[in-house]
């Protein structure tokens, strides 16, 4: 079940965030290191009422920010349209819990939510090394709209969208 996350799910949500640095960095994936995501980002998200878990009984197995703000590189991307958005940020899934469905779960979340909220598309990205997250996106019938490097990565991060119809 997919909930809005409390400060008490804090505790949680840093564990499942150091155990999937820990896979990807013995991946080779350089996206996320040790000045990101951060407990604060997530408690940040909190308080903007912008965070979600993933809990079955009782355990949080899964969380994700979603935003109607992208990262401030998304002024550059080549976006089909300039229209409202949901974003979705910092996602990360407990790795024993893997392979259940649960990332692509919160993006049928995030879609229903913005078709609630009247927001056109959801928009997410990740750097080219994370060929599960792309893979996900592909799956979710998410388009690449944009490919761009940024810092220090050897690889250029992948902006995706899927547009959502708006109910009238």
């Amino acid at each position: 079940m997919i909930r809005e996350a409390t400060h008490d799910d804090l505790n949680q949500i840093e564990q499942i965030v150091i155990e999937a640095k820990r896979v990807m960095k013995e991946a080779g994936m350089t996206q996320w290191g040790d000045t990101y995501p951060l407990r604060k980002h997530y408690e940040a998200d909190i308080e903007k009422d912008e965070l979600y878990v993933y809990e079955e009984q009782g355990e949080v197995l899964a969380v994700a920010c979603i935003s109607d703000e992208g990262h401030e590189e998304y002024e550059e991307i080549n976006w089909s349209e300039q229209a409202p958005f949901l974003c979705i940020k910092r996602l990360a899934v407990k790795p024993a819990a893997r392979h259940k469905g649960i990332a692509l779960a919160f993006y049928r979340f995030a879609e229903n939510l913005a078709e609630k909220r009247g927001f056109c598309y959801i928009r997410t990205d990740t750097n080219g090394e994370n060929k599960a997250a792309i893979n996900l996106f592909y799956k979710g019938d998410y388009q690449l709209v944009d490919r761009q490097r940024h810092g220090d990565f050897t690889e250029p991060f992948y902006y995706f969208e899927k547009k959502i119809p708006v109910k009238e």
